[in-house]
């Protein structure tokens, strides 16, 4: 997909000196200049035409020097009084007179600065619009509108051809995401039938202007790897290259041969982590053995007895939260080292988890077992959520508080792991619900325990590995 941004950043990094680029810049295919805010009608009208074209930018405070020499000459801006009233607009312009509504990014830049005489009273209002793998969208009047190579107002589409291109682009990428999902990690004979989590990330699936970022094997293993002042617990130590980006794998003390934890990041920054997950199979009687040492081991061997089940094979689940944890700030390190927003897509696919059962080492855990019973897993493979567009994805959004690190990735941690517990049978949103209307404590419990239940495992495992 085409792509243009004057600026090499994505707008959340733009700074108000940074629109002197603009002077050298003329309207046209990517670019709209606007000395005021516009009535609702025309809004709309210029942000579908730049979704339906290819992408782009609208200024909103901005008088193009001449009709022969279309950069940006004066920047008026728009009174400060009325930034919020006119960002309002634009949202329910979108909301309402465009179908199906646009992806955009919106921003103002307030003065003062000297270099555009924008004085303090004034900003300059900033969408940012990718061109859209959605379209054509129509506009309320029943129109398609697309931008002219140099033309200042976008015009209304009848050539059916053009039309049809528009779909095309969008059959092209939901094309892209329904391969993507399909292409699950070839495994060896002896690992087909071993259950495996597959979390899929996608960065910017809407193709908004980013700063351009290089993605290197330096600049994975930085992120990847583990360093000092980072509270990380999944440290990768093999990286390679690969036709679609970097390969980062966990191999110390393992066969590099065998499946391992492995994450295939892209030159776009979406990524694809392979984990394969801890089994436990056997008798009732000689799991209680095996789980003895665990905390709420021989309560969980009882309830499976009492559930009739001689038989089982669980899923070791209690490290995974910490996994999880790890991919979520080593993702975050990476698009930090981008400058991009630490905002992305998840979707979950549980691979071999056919009549599993889950195991958590958490006293939430074993009273819903106590409740409601032992949960199993009915499906071969699950896809969480299904279906694959983009915009079939969880989006995990940024905190917008002043938390510190460690708690944005806590949060987005729960976001990610939810879904998982959920495809396995573990209602966690609504134990965490339950949670917060009841207990308004600093903290939570639930969080607690994952972590509590993630150090004793790793701690378990260490024991076993001599």
């Amino acid at each position: 997909m085409q792509s243009y941004n004057p600026f090499n950043k994505g707008i959340n990094e733009l700074k108000t000196e940074d629109l002197a680029a603009l002077r050298s810049v003329c309207e046209g295919w990517y670019i709209e200049y606007k000395q005021e805010i516009s009535k609702a009608d025309a809004i709309a009208k210029s942000i579908s035409a730049l979704a339906n074209t290819y992408g782009g930018w609208l200024f909103y405070g901005i008088k193009e020097m001449s009709k022969e020499n279309s950069v940006a000459g004066e920047f008026l801006g728009i009174d400060n009084i009325d930034v919020d009233g006119a960002l309002q607009r634009i949202r329910q312009a979108v909301a309402s007179m465009v179908s199906p509504d646009c992806r955009y990014e919106v921003k103002a830049l307030y003065g003062p600065c000297d270099d555009l005489q924008l004085p303090d009273d004034k900003a300059i209002i900033c969408v940012a619009v990718p061109q859209s793998i959605e379209a054509p969208h129509i506009h309320k009047k029943g129109l398609i509108y697309r931008r002219i190579a140099d033309g200042s107002e976008p015009v209304a589409e009848n050539d059916r051809h053009i039309i049809n291109k528009m779909l095309d682009r969008s059959e092209q990428i939901k094309s892209e995401y329904r391969e993507w999902l399909e292409e699950d990690p070839e495994l060896s004979k002896g690992e087909s039938g071993h259950p495996h989590i597959r979390l899929m990330i996608t960065t910017n699936p809407w193709r908004a202007p980013r700063t351009n970022f290089l993605l290197s094997l330096d600049s994975a293993r930085d992120a990847l790897g583990a360093n000092s002042d980072s509270f990380r617990t999944i440290p990768f130590d093999t990286f390679y290259t690969s036709s679609r980006g970097v390969i980062a794998r966990q191999c110390l003390n393992r066969d590099p041969i065998s499946s391992t934890l492995t994450w295939h990041i892209y030159r776009s920054l979406s990524s694809d982590v392979s984990i394969p997950l801890n089994v436990i199979s056997g008798s009732t009687e000689s799991l209680s053995t095996l789980l003895h040492n665990h905390n709420t081991g021989r309560r969980f061997s009882a309830s499976l007895g009492n559930s009739k089940i001689e038989w089982a094979k669980l899923v070791d689940l209690n490290i995974l939260f910490h996994v999880i944890m790890g991919v979520i700030e080593s993702h975050r390190a990476l698009l930090q080292k981008a400058e991009w927003p630490c905002e992305f897509g998840v979707k979950i696919k549980i691979i071999n988890a056919w009549r599993t059962v889950p195991y958590l080492d958490t006293e939430f855990f074993l009273e819903h077992v106590e409740k409601n019973g032992i949960p199993v897993c009915l499906t071969e493979n699950c896809t969480n959520p299904p279906g694959s567009d983009p915009d079939t994805f969880i989006q995990i959004k940024e905190s917008t508080s002043g938390d510190s690190e460690q708690v944005k990735v806590a949060v987005q941690t729960f976001r990610v792991f939810i879904p998982i517990a959920e495809a396995f049978g573990i209602p966690l949103s609504d134990l965490l619900l339950k949670e917060f209307s009841e207990d308004n404590r600093v903290g939570s419990p639930i969080y607690d325990s994952l972590i509590t239940a993630g150090k004793h495992a790793a701690s378990l495992s260490k024991k076993n590995q001599h």
